[in-house]
């Protein structure tokens, strides 16, 4: 009767060690769960403080906030979504793939901001055009764009020292470059187009080209055929860079009627470089130009109202912006702007037995800019409304820090900006009755 029960004893002893041995290694097989914010590895803190690009002009390939779009339909229409935004399979309309999808998503618990871009590389060759990086949406999905596009870009903007309105317009065919969701090669693009600058004094217009290979970088080149109307002190020419031309003068001659209508032609060359941490950004903006316009016998420089500076008839200029930027989610972009004006004179540009010099520049000012974007959503006919305004005070300019014009008045000016997508349009879907919440 001893044996029964030491058999028994036996048997439930084996039992309950190989059923604590079998919860053991079943533990040490189950997957992982979440344990919260605290188990954030350093490698993905790392990742979200990292470089983030931002690539400005006046323009596309951008992650839209999702829930500003939202909104946005569903005040208009409860039945109408955008395009992008139904749900189904986003790949079908050859915007993103599921490869991406998952690297936004990675993005996004990491807490990285989605990359942004600004394309606002503008063929323009005014530096009063005040485009700035755009704000960093917070969608989900990043937008992808198609890789043919037909987009264009408008600026009008008014000035004062000196005074001046422009209305700008740049349109164009694009092509995505690269198939990369990376914000390095997301907005990698070429596009070539047409680039119109239109004042009351005169006109230009011609075609442009712009590439960007990557989204740190970027050039840019545009050739504008000039035609000046003779108003408004335009076109006023000296024989040479020393003459007197300043806001007076500029009065004076118009009163004297030394104004007068002429052509020529503009070669624009520009680089753009910028970058982004987290939510500053710096920019710096590179303008060459080449100008050969026809001028009265004997006069070899011109006064560019553009530029507010004395151009060679046949040489070279450049501008250089340089721009620190904060960059708010709410649309609001606020700059500080520093611009270098500067022409180059040689010998053929003064009379025989006068000196060569550099008498015009270069020319500096600097100030603050704020710009003010009501929506963002990409792909869309009329997109980014933006309102800028900037004002820059003279530090150093041969007639506007003292001698015909106080250092006390600033350059300021004021614009509005917008862009869109020609072809193809982002889409207006109506729901279907499954896709709909019941109620």
């Amino acid at each position: 009767m001893l044996r029964r029960p030491r058999a028994s004893a036996c048997t439930i002893l084996t039992c309950g060690l190989g059923l604590l041995l079998a919860s053991s290694d079943g533990a040490a097989a189950a997957p992982r769960s979440y344990d919260g914010p605290a188990a954030v590895d350093a490698a993905a803190q790392l990742d979200a403080a990292t470089l983030d690009v931002r690539t400005a002009v006046p323009t596309d390939d951008v992650d839209g906030d999702d829930a500003a779009d939202t909104q946005g339909d569903d005040e208009g229409d409860d039945d109408e979504v955008e395009g992008d935004e139904v749900e189904g399979d986003p790949a079908a309309d050859g915007q993103i793939t599921a490869s991406d999808a998952a690297a936004a998503d990675a993005e996004t618990q990491d807490g990285a901001e989605p990359p942004v871009s600004t394309d606002d590389l503008a063929a323009t060759g005014d530096p009063m055009a005040i485009e700035v990086p755009r704000s960093a949406g917070r969608g989900k999905v990043p937008y992808r764009a198609p890789k043919h596009r037909v987009v264009y870009r408008n600026l009008l903007a008014g000035r004062i020292n000196p005074l001046g309105l422009v209305d700008e317009i740049t349109l164009g065919y694009r092509r995505r470059l690269s198939s990369k969701s990376t914000p390095m090669f997301r907005d990698a693009h070429v596009m070539l187009g047409a680039h119109g600058f239109l004042t009351p004094a005169f006109l230009r217009v011609g075609p442009a080209i712009e590439v960007q290979p990557v989204g740190v970088f970027s050039l840019g080149a545009s050739y504008d055929y000039l035609a000046a109307f003779g108003t408004f002190q335009q076109l006023q020419s000296y024989r040479s860079p020393s003459a007197s031309w300043g806001p007076k003068d500029l009065r004076r001659g118009v009163r004297e009627g030394t104004n007068y209508a002429t052509g020529g032609h503009l070669v624009t060359l520009t680089n753009v470089l910028q970058a982004k941490i987290k939510r500053f950004a710096l920019r710096n903006t590179l303008r060459a130009y080449w100008s050969h316009v026809h001028l009265r016998k004997g006069d070899r420089v011109y006064y560019d109202q553009a530029l507010d500076i004395l151009m060679p008839q046949n040489g070279w200029a450049l501008t250089n912006d340089t721009d620190v930027m904060a960059i708010f989610d709410f649309g609001l972009r606020v700059v500080v702007r520093h611009t270098l004006t500067h022409a180059f004179y040689r010998r053929s540009d003064f009379p025989p037995g006068e000196p060569v010099t550099q008498p015009n520049g270069p020319t500096s000012r600097l100030g603050p800019a704020l710009a003010y974007t009501f929506f963002d959503r990409p792909g869309a006919r009329f997109n980014r409304p933006t309102i800028l305004v900037l004002a820059q005070w003279w530090l150093r300019h041969r007639w506007r820090t003292g001698t015909q014009l106080s250092a006390a008045v600033p350059y300021a000016a004021v614009g509005f900006s917008f862009e869109g997508d020609l072809y193809p349009a982002r889409r207006r879907t109506r729901r279907s009755s499954e896709s709909r919440p019941r109620r």
